[in-house]
């Protein structure tokens, strides 16, 4: 991204300078003025070529999770010690294992120094840091109570690592043996199975049904046109389906399927309800109305039906029903939630109560998890031995029946 030098001065007439990475010089205009600021010059600074580079590599880095919660958490720590914005700032840069980390946060050093404030120098990285995070800190400021928020967010992404943990270890054996299955069927069909069509198409007898049907799979998987079209026909349908899934449309289509599979489906749905109860309540409790609340939650969750789903609700709540009556009509969110809710609501303890829904639907994940592993591996054992032993019957039936011959 470029990066621009400019000149401004604030509204005691204070000059203030500073570089900034933006788009555009529009961009750090809107921006200045946003601010109050009265800008006198923006320029655009060239980097180095070394300098280049590394900007284009970051580019294409990704900070994690885990990566993040490790920065809001040390974050939270040497601010509640009393250590200043900057200072603090200053001493995360060193060190850093993320590379695109440790640049943003030298870039959020260098605006805060010129005067942004937190949360807009957090706006500024997008691809880093989420909806929820900034509105988090931005309510923080608001309110006086940075530290306290920091802890919360810090909180928040810590558990949400923890859920994310717990089902990509659930999912990685199924995923392993499926892998695994898939390298074994290929070397047989297309090194070992070859050599066992040749000797029966020269005995000359009668061949079982399923023997013909693995030289058919066999000979159709070995042909050049085959191999050619089933090519073409992938690559077509990667790139419709990826181009689909990129539309509004095809985007909560995909959500929709991942909400309805069977077994996977249950899994996903209690880990959004979760994430959506967990992220709801840390607004909530940091200050941010509900309205807006529901509407940086609709974009954290990352499911574009519940996403629609909560805009039905900020809208009902607009036209003045209570939060738990469109969670009511919902077929997404179970009878405890939009009951809790509704006690929320009356009690004045919403907050607590989403947190303590977030919690219960953690443990609903985790005994999913471990239902969905007793369930998945006897049906891939089942499928996997179902495999091999077609192949096994195909290949030993006319040897059998050959040596019964003699």
């Amino acid at each position: 991204m470029p990066k621009f030098v400019y000149e401004a001065t604030d509204s005691r007439g204070k000059t203030v300078s500073g570089i900034v990475n933006a788009q555009s010089k529009e961009q750090v205009l809107r921006d200045l003025r946003s601010q109050k600021y009265n800008v006198r010059s923006i320029k655009e600074q060239g980097g180095g070529a070394l300098e280049d580079a590394g900007n284009i590599s970051s580019r294409f880095q990704h900070v994690s999770v885990f990566s993040l919660a490790i920065f809001t958490r040390q974050f939270a720590v040497l601010f509640n010690s009393g250590m200043s914005m900057l200072r603090s700032l200053e001493a995360l840069m060193v060190g850093g294992e993320n590379d695109k980390l440790t640049r943003t946060i030298e870039q959020m050093t260098k605006d805060i120094k010129a005067g942004f404030s937190l949360s807009r120098a957090l706006s500024k990285h997008p691809d880093v840091f989420s909806p929820v995070y900034i509105s988090l800190v931005k309510a923080g400021e608001m309110a006086g109570a940075l530290g306290e928020v920091l802890d919360r967010l810090a909180a928040l992404m810590e558990r949400d690592n923890a859920l994310r943990k717990k089902v990509s270890s659930a999912m990685t054996y199924p995923i392993f043996v499926l892998f695994f299955a898939v390298i074994v069927v290929f070397g047989l069909v297309l090194y070992i199975l070859p050599q066992f069509m040749t000797v029966f198409e020269g005995l000359g007898t009668e061949l079982p049904i399923y023997t013909k049907i693995l030289m058919w799979l066999v000979n159709t998987a070995l042909n050049p046109a085959f191999i050619v079209v089933f090519v073409l026909l992938i690559s077509v349908l990667w790139i419709s389906s990826s181009y689909f899934l990129k539309t509004p449309r095809g985007r909560k289509f995909r959500d929709t399927v991942i909400l309805e599979l069977p077994i996977i489906g249950p899994i996903n749905k209690k880990t959004v309800i979760a994430r959506f109860c967990r992220t709801l309540g840390t607004l909530i409790s940091s200050g941010v109305p509900v309205v807006h609340s529901l509407e940086i939650v609709g974009r954290a969750v990352g499911n574009e039906r519940v996403s629609d789903m909560l805009g039905d609700v900020k809208e009902g709540l607009k036209a003045g029903l209570r939060l738990s009556q469109p969670m009511m009509e919902s077929n997404l969110f179970p009878p405890i939630v939009s009951n809790m809710v509704a006690i929320g609501e009356e009690t004045g303890s919403l907050a607590m109560l989403m947190e303590k829904l977030a919690n219960y639907f953690d443990q609903e994940v985790e005994y999913a998890l471990s239902s969905f592993a007793s369930v998945i591996e006897p049906i891939m054992i089942l499928g996997l031995g179902g495999i091999i032993g077609f192949i096994l019957l195909a290949v030993f039936m006319p040897i059998y029946s050959l040596v019964s011959n003699f």
